[in-house]
C-alpha cells in the first residue's frame, strides 16, 4: 500500500482522528483498524481479501473508509435489506462527515422493485386489469408515480408483494420497449437508477442482483451494474446458495401462468378479432396442467418433493405426449401473435416473447427425452432435477459447484474484491482457522489473502456454553420434551427473553407445543408460521416474557441487542441432509473426486450455519446471556472438537447450577 494512503487510513482510525472525533459512539479497535488495512492492500494491489471480522468488530466502518479514502468506484453487496439500509441512510453518510469527503452513494435494486411509466399509462389507456378491484390499489400507484423520484414500489404502503397487479405496472426484459420505441426511456425510473449508479461513486446493492449482473442474465438495458474499482461483498457467507440459481438452467410452468394471462388480454385488447385468444390461453392452460398432472398421477411423483428425473422409471416415454401439447399451445400461440406483430408494440413485443418461450420448451423436452445422459452446465457436472409442488412444476439444472462460472465471470473484472462475514471458517485439526471450504465454494486460489479478526466481545464474560447432563439422542422420540424439561427453569429465571432455534419445521411445532403445555398467561409465545417475521420480532420485543420458537429464517439477520434476549436453545447441529438431488449428487460427486463428503461439505456447512445461530445470543458489549445445546453429539464424536472450537469462546459447562447462577449474578459467576 502507498505510504500515504496508509496514513490516511492510520489516521481515520486514531485516538485523535476524525472517526473518533466527529462520530458519536464511534470506538477505535485495533482489529478494526488492520481490517481496513487489509482493505487498503487489496485496492492498492487490485487483488482479493477474504475478511472474517466477529461481531462488533465494526466491518462496515472498516471497509468503508478505505473505499471513501481512495476514492474508489465501489460496489457494495450484502444478503439484507437492513444492511442496505443501514449502509445508505446512516454509515456513509456519517463516515463522509468525518472525513470531510463528499462521495455520491446510491442503492440499485432489480428491475421489477421499479414502476413502468409505459406500461402504467398502458394499463389505465386500456383498462387492462387482472382482478375486479384492482383499481382499488392502481390508484395509489398512479398517486405514487406521479410524486416519486425513485419509483421504487417497496415505498408505496397497503399493496401486498404478491398482488397479480405489480406485473402489470413493472416491467421484464421481455416486455421492455427499450430505448428506441418507449416514450418514456428518458425518465424511466429504472434508467435513473442504473444512471444514479454510473455516476455514483458507492453503489449498494443485493447479491440477487449482483449475481444477476455477474451471469449476464439481462442485457436489455445496457449493464445492470457499472463498473467498479472495487467489489465489496458483505455477508459473502450467503453467496455460493444464492450464486447457483443464476447460473441454473430452469424452467417452470409457473412461467406460463403469467405469460398466458398477459398474452390473452393484450390479443383481446388490441387485436380481438383476429382470434380465440381465451380459447388459444386456455389450451396453454390445459397442456400444462395435463403435465403436472402426468408427473403427479401418471408417474406417482408426490407433491411438495424434489426428485432427480433419471431416477423416475419411463419419465421420457410417458412426458413427451403432454410436454409436444404443450409446445403445439404455445406455437399456436406464437402463430397469432406474429399475424399481428404490427399492430403496436405490445404485440410485437409479445410475439417475441412467444417465440423465446417456445424456443426455451423445445430446448427443455430435448433434455427432458435424455435424462440419463450426463449433464453439464458451463462446463461444470450439473444435476437435472424437478420440484412438484400443487400449482406449479420447475425443472432445473443445476451446477454442482459455483466455483468455476464464478471465476469465470470475476476474471473480466480487473478490480479489487473484498469479501466479508462473521462465519466464513471452520477449524482446521489444529484449531487455526480453515477457509478452504469457502475459497472451493467460489473458486478462489488457496494462496488468496484470507484474515481472521475474533469478535472485540468478552464471551467468557458475557456468555455461557450450556450442554444440559442426561438429554437424549437428538432422534430420540422424547427429544423435544426433554429438551424443554431441561430449560424450563432458565426459561423462568429470564422471564422468557428466549429463542429457541430449530432444525426443522417438525422440531419447532414439537417444542412449541410442550412450551405451551407449560405457559401460563404470564409468558408470551411466538411461533413461526403465525404472522410475517417482522411482526414476530416486534412482537417479542414488545411483550413481557416472551419466548420465540423459529425454524432456520430465524438463524441469521435477526439483532436483538440488549436484554430483550438472554436465552438460545438450539435443539440440535444444523446439518443440511442429503435428502435433495442436488445435495445427493453433490456428495457422489465429492466422492467420485476422492475426498470425504462429510467433511468437505457437510460439515463445514453444518458449522457455518451454527455459528449464526449462536451469533444471535451477544450483539453488544452489554449484552449477556446462555446458549442452550440440545445435541450430545457435540461430546460423543470426533468432530464435536473442531464445532466447539469454531464458536465463540464462552465458557462450557453441563452443570445447571453454573449456568443458573451466572443468569442470576453474572459478575459474580466470572
Amino acid at each position: 500500500m502507498n505510504e500515504q494512503f496508509s496514513k490516511a487510513i492510520n489516521y481515520a482510525f486514531s485516538p485523535d482522528g476524525p472517526l473518533c472525533k466527529k462520530i458519536e459512539g464511534f470506538k477505535r479497535r485495533e482489529s478494526q483498524l488492520q481490517f481496513a488495512r487489509a482493505v487498503g492492500e487489496a485496492i492498492d494491489n487490485k487483488s482479493v481479501a477474504v475478511v472474517e471480522a466477529g461481531t462488533g468488530t465494526g466491518k462496515t466502518f472498516a471497509y468503508l473508509v478505505p473505499a471513501i479514502l481512495s476514492r474508489s468506484k465501489t460496489i457494495v453487496s450484502t444478503a439484507s435489506k437492513t444492511l442496505q439500509d443501514q449502509l445508505f441512510t446512516k454509515d456513509v453518510g456519517r463516515i463522509c462527515s468525518a472525513l470531510a469527503i463528499d462521495a455520491d452513494v446510491a442503492v440499485l435494486k432489480g428491475r421489477a422493485n421499479y414502476i413502468c411509466k409505459e406500461r402504467l399509462e398502458r394499463l389505465v389507456d386500456n383498462g387492462l386489469l387482472p382482478e375486479a378491484d384492482s383499481f382499488k390499489r392502481l390508484k395509489k400507484i398512479l398517486d405514487f408515480a406521479r410524486v416519486s423520484t425513485s419509483g421504487d414500489k417497496n415505498e408505496i404502503a397497503g399493496i401486498p408483494e404478491k398482488d397479480p397487479l405489480w406485473p402489470w405496472v413493472t416491467s421484464t426484459k421481455d416486455n421492455c420497449l427499450g430505448k428506441t420505441k418507449c416514450p418514456h426511456y428518458d425518465d424511466c425510473f429504472l434508467n435513473r437508477a442504473r444512471a444514479r449508479a454510473r455516476e455514483a461513486d458507492i453503489v449498494i446493492v443485493n447479491h440477487h442482483l449482483f449475481m444477476a449482473d455477474l451471469s449476464l442474465k439481462d442485457d436489455t438495458m445496457a449493464e445492470l451494474l457499472p463498473d467498479a474499482d472495487l467489489i465489496i461483498l458483505d455477508e459473502a457467507h450467503k453467496l455460493p446458495d444464492i450464486g447457483i440459481d443464476y447460473f441454473s438452467d430452469i424452467f417452470s410452468l409457473r412461467e406460463l401462468q403469467d405469460f398466458s394471462e398477459e398474452g390473452r388480454l393484450i390479443g383481446k385488447a388490441y387485436a380481438a378479432g383476429v382470434a380465440r385468444w381465451d380459447d388459444l390461453f386456455f389450451e396453454i392452460k390445459r397442456a400444462a396442467l395435463n403435465v403436472h398432472q402426468t408427473i403427479h398421477r401418471g408417474l406417482g411423483v408426490e407433491l411438495e418433493t424434489e426428485v432427480e428425473i433419471a431416477s423416475i422409471e419411463a419419465f421420457s416415454e410417458t412426458i413427451k405426449e403432454p410436454l409436444d401439447k404443450l409446445s403445439e399451445a404455445v406455437q399456436a400461440v406464437l402463430t397469432a401473435f406474429k399475424s399481428v406483430s404490427a399492430a403496436n408494440e405490445d404485440c410485437e413485443l409479445f410475439a417475441d416473447r412467444a417465440t423465446d418461450l417456445s424456443k426455451r420448451l423445445d430446448d427443455w423436452r430435448v433434455t427432458l427425452a435424455n435424462p440419463q445422459a450426463v449433464k453439464t452446465v458451463g462446463g461444470v457436472p450439473s444435476v437435472l432435477w424437478m420440484r412438484l409442488t400443487e400449482q406449479n412444476v420447475l425443472f432445473s439444472n443445476t451446477p454442482l459447484s459455483l466455483a468455476e462460472p464464478f471465476t469465470k465471470a470475476r476474471a473480466k473484472m480487473k478490480n479489487a474484491w473484498v469479501l466479508t462475514s462473521a462465519t466464513i471458517s471452520t477449524r482446521k485439526d489444529d484449531l487455526t482457522p480453515d477457509f478452504s471450504y469457502f475459497l472451493g465454494e467460489l473458486g478462489l486460489s488457496s494462496d488468496t489473502a484470507t484474515y481472521t479478526w475474533e469478535s472485540p466481545f468478552n464471551f467468557a464474560y458475557q456468555a455461557r456454553f450450556y450442554l444440559p447432563k442426561g438429554l437424549p439422542g437428538v432422534f430420540d422420540d422424547n427429544f423435544s420434551h426433554e429438551l424443554v424439561e431441561a430449560t424450563w427453569p432458565l426459561l423462568q429465571k429470564t422471564q422468557g427473553r428466549a429463542f429457541f432455534l430449530c432444525t426443522s419445521f417438525r422440531s419447532m411445532e414439537a417444542i412449541a407445543n410442550e412450551l405451551r403445555l407449560r405457559m401460563g398467561a404470564n409468558f408470551t409465545l411466538c411461533v413461526q408460521g403465525e404472522a410475517p417475521k417482522s411482526e414476530l420480532l416486534e412482537r417479542f420485543k414488545s411483550s413481557p416474557n416472551a419466548v420465540l420458537v423459529g425454524s432456520m429464517s430465524f438463524w441469521e439477520g435477526v439483532d436483538m441487542k440488549g436484554d430483550a434476549l438472554q436465552l438460545v436453545v438450539i435443539d440440535k447441529m444444523p446439518f443440511a441432509q442429503f435428502d435433495t438431488p442436488v445435495a445427493r449428487a453433490k456428495k457422489d460427486w465429492i466422492t467420485q473426486q476422492g475426498k470425504n463428503p462429510f467433511m468437505n461439505y457437510q460439515l463445514p456447512e453444518m458449522i457455518t450455519t451454527l455459528r449464526q445461530g449462536v451469533g444471535r445470543l451477544i450483539r453488544s458489549e452489554n449484552d449477556f446471556g446462555v446458549i442452550v445445546f440440545g445435541d450430545n453429539r457435540l461430546l460423543q464424536k470426533r468432530y464435536g472438537r473442531v464445532v466447539l472450537e469454531s464458536l465463540p469462546a464462552m465458557i462450557r459447562t453441563q452443570e445447571f447450577a453454573r449456568v443458573y447462577s451466572f443468569l442470576d449474578n453474572p459478575d459474580e459467576a466470572y
